[in-house]
């Protein structure tokens, strides 16, 4: 097998298909018309309660919302074992492209997770998979025939990053891939506030998240562009689920529908010319889980990567995660990495 280092990429380039933002590492397809929002609707948001107190600095998150995203990240890592199906949604030349895939974990703090989705736009199939055994993670995307394949040393994260020893954090090995990267990177890049909704008479929390300033500044300055990317999401909103399922006594503290937009658009009212209202911005893509069950923590060879991409020069993005932690290796220990 071929190995290569990882090249980070900054703007989710445009390319056949938009796996969009598991991880921050899906790959983005050019999206053409709006569709309602999730919330927001009467039929969806028939009671709401919302966070009064707003923290002063726009910089800032809720406290309450970060408090309510840390427990949703601590109840995936170390919660039960589970699996969901995966419906993926996004709009194409003027039409709707859904993919479909499920999820599994062996949760109890393992880090051992499978992710897998496909998705037929009516030029051919596109495959994205994640799949880690707490040990090595690897993300294979499959475009229009076209391979590529990462891997993170997920298992040497913990020894490598120092000074982590914060007891409501969990491990760096932990925050890597799937669910987990995709609500921490959340966290990270987006200014967040909570509320309860009922989501077609189920009660949900909603964390609403608006991409601070510093990370616009800092997209712009490391792509070079002077225009904001168009698939480049600005607004976020994640469902979580406020009850477990009476059906199956699961589902608490499991995100159930994640919402990346666009920036919000003012337009004219047209009940009145002279004024305008601000609507939402474009959908960029919806990730939805159902089918939430319970389920006994599978082997760890259920999740172990069975390569047939031989030819396929993989990236080792282990760097770039170490990178991120404030971590640089010597030339020694990258070379113990890439073996």
């Amino acid at each position: 097998m071929k190995i290569d280092h990882c090249k980070p990429n900054l703007c989710f380039p445009t390319v056949k298909l938009l796996f969009a933002l598991f991880a921050t590492t899906f790959t983005c397809l050019e999206l053409c018309i709006d569709a309602i929002p999730l919330f927001g609707q009467h039929a969806y948001a028939d009671e709401v309660v919302a966070e009064k107190n707003r923290p002063i600095d726009p910089e800032l998150s809720q406290p309450k919302a970060v408090a309510l995203l840390e427990q949703v990240v601590h109840y995936i890592a170390d919660g039960p074992a589970f699996d969901a199906k995966v419906r993926e949604t996004v709009w194409t030349a003027g039409r709707e492209v859904v993919g479909v895939g499920t999820y599994e974990q062996a949760g109890g703090g393992t880090g051992r997770f499978n992710l897998q989705v496909t998705m037929h736009d009516g030029d051919g199939k596109h495959r994205f998979q994640q799949i880690s055994d707490g040990r090595l993670a690897w993300t294979r995307t499959e475009i229009a025939g076209e391979v590529s394949l990462r891997r993170v040393d997920v298992g040497r994260l913990d020894e490598w990053i120092r000074g982590n020893s914060d007891d409501s954090s969990i491990a760096p090995r932990l925050r890597v891939g799937a669910w987990i990267e995709m609500l921490t990177t959340i966290q990270r890049d987006y200014t967040l506030t909570a509320a309860s909704f009922k989501l077609k008479g189920t009660p949900v929390w909603v964390l609403t998240g608006t991409l601070r300033k510093s990370k616009r500044e800092q997209v712009l300055a490391e792509s070079g562009l002077t225009t904001w990317p168009d698939l480049y999401p600005t607004q976020v909103r994640i469902a979580i689920a406020a009850k477990h399922d009476p059906k199956t006594n699961f589902g608490q503290w499991l995100p159930v529908h994640i919402e990346y937009r666009s920036d919000a658009v003012t337009v004219s009212d047209p009940e009145d010319p002279t004024k305008t209202v601000t609507t939402n911005g474009r959908l960029i893509t919806l990730i939805e889980l159902y089918s939430l069950r319970p389920i006994q923590p599978p082997l760890i060879e259920k999740f172990r990567y069975e390569n047939a991409d031989t030819e396929v020069i993989f990236v080792n993005e282990t760097d770039r995660y170490l990178q991120m932690h404030g971590v640089q290796l010597t030339e020694r220990e990258r070379h113990l990495l890439t073996r």
